[in-house]
């Protein structure tokens, strides 16, 4: 009877960063699973689905210093793929200019005959 007392609970929606914060605080040394899940209202076994699912996300993300020698080959690339996209950008650049100047010349002869 105790039961048909109790109040129907409405399913709380985590943003991202709130979970990794949770899964952040659970894996603090010395804090219990089970604590932090007690203290922000989520079941125990949410947490650890949560704490499987972005242990990648945390790994990237709690790492004061990510490894710099990944951040430097990316960072290399991405600078690698900016300057071919600026290069392709100037050679269109170029081709429309050319194409308008035809165009308009093209236009221009055609009047003063």
């Amino acid at each position: 009877m105790a039961d048909d007392k109790r109040t129907p609970r409405t399913q709380r929606r985590f943003t991202l960063s709130e979970k990794l914060a949770i899964v952040r605080e659970s894996m603090a040394p010395g804090i219990t699973a089970s604590h932090v899940a007690r203290r922000h209202g989520v079941a125990l076994n949410l947490l650890y689905y949560w704490r499987k699912a972005y242990r990648e996300l945390l790994e990237t993300d709690l790492t004061g210093a990510p490894d710099t020698g990944a951040a430097d080959r990316e960072l290399v690339d991405l600078r690698l793929q900016v300057r071919n996209l600026e290069r392709l950008l100037g050679q269109r650049m170029l081709e429309i200019a050319l194409l308008k100047e035809r165009l308009g010349k093209g236009g221009d002869d055609e009047e003063g005959d």
